[in-house]
């Protein structure tokens, strides 16, 4: 009889039950939790993932929204949940990519080390909007009104940090001589409200809530901040075409506390990207001005690494403070 080394038994036992746990995953219910509250796009395609998912697996898959300090109390929950897969994060790319730049070694979590990618479900602009008393109806024209002008304008966003306060600074940093006010808001109706009302002149929003209120003509669009056109805003140009290399893009994608076995890892993206995949989904998708992502759990780690840099930098250029 061939005797096997302990530590090839103790590899093959694992393996063979990494892969048994595979095949039966998921046995129960599993949680998607979501780090922002319902009504924004994060919950949104949080719920229709998870959805998706349990039609899939034929189990229930539940959103919980664990919301609060800019999405990070929901991130930590999850980096300190069972590695079992009946855990898994709706990541919006902020938590992920520029909080751990604007509080580097304070956070609780570390998005590279404490999680296992899975899949980046979608992606897209931000869409600058001005309130129509703005003598200004481009990019070109808004630099150009603000340098001229310095100390006299100010602009919203939906909090300290966020995606929407640093893709103006990217802005201010890359034209030069913008001085102008931020004023955070909890959240991007509080802040919409506002510039709305004329009190401040100018905010982002995301692309599929900012399309409908640039048709209505309640606010100008002023530029967006994707490579390309959006599609339901097809005469609304890039800051590229102003500021040429500029791209900011938001990213909703799916993570697992990093012990994730590599078989449960790779059903759940096999799944995922079968929905994503899917006509159906992409139309929806598009229409919400968004890009399905889809690729590999390798090309989201390698976005949110690329990311984590660019904002890093950022951050440190352009002097950005934020209170946790």
């Amino acid at each position: 009889m061939k005797i096997l080394p302990l530590t090839l038994v103790l590899t093959l036992s694992i393996a063979t039950f990494g892969t048994a746990q595979a095949q039966s995953y998921p046995a129960k219910p599993v949680r998607v939790i979501v780090q922002f509250p319902p009504g924004g796009t994060p919950d949104t395609y949080g719920r229709v993932m998870a959805a998706e998912l349990g039609q899939a697996w034929n189990q229930s898959v539940v959103v919980e929204n664990r919301t609060g300090a800019s999405g990070n109390i929901g991130t930590d929950y999850v980096a300190k949940s069972p590695a079992d897969g009946y855990t898994l994060l709706f990541a919006a790319d902020a938590p992920m990519a520029i909080s751990p730049a604007l509080f580097p070694g304070k956070l609780a979590y570390d998005p590279i080390k404490d999680f296992a990618p899975i899949i980046n479900v979608a992606q897209g602009g931000f869409v600058l909007m001005a309130h129509p008393s703005v003598p200004a109806r481009n990019l070109k024209e808004l630099i150009t009104l603000v340098q001229s002008q310095p100390g006299k304008w100010a602009y919203a966003s939906s909090g300290a940090g966020g995606s929407q306060h640093l893709a103006f600074e990217m802005i201010r940093s890359m034209a030069g001589k913008m001085n102008m006010e931020h004023i955070p808001y909890k959240g991007f109706g509080q802040a919409l409200v506002d510039v709305l009302s004329g009190h401040v002149a100018m905010l982002f929003g995301g692309a599929t809530a900012s399309a409908p209120i640039v048709h209505s003509g309640k606010l100008r669009g002023i530029a967006i901040t994707s490579k390309t056109r959006a599609r339901t805003l097809p005469d609304l140009p890039t800051v590229s075409e102003t500021l040429p290399g500029f791209q900011v893009l938001g990213w909703y994608a799916l993570f697992a506390p990093a012990a994730t076995p590599r078989d449960l890892i790779r059903k759940i993206h096999a799944d995922a990207l079968a929905i994503v995949k899917r006509p159906d989904f992409q139309a929806r998708v598009l229409k919400d001005n968004l890009d399905p992502v889809g690729g590999t759990p390798e090309d989201l780690a390698a976005q949110l690494k690329t990311d984590i840099e660019m904002w890093t930098k950022l951050v440190k250029v352009a002097n950005v403070k934020a209170v946790q």
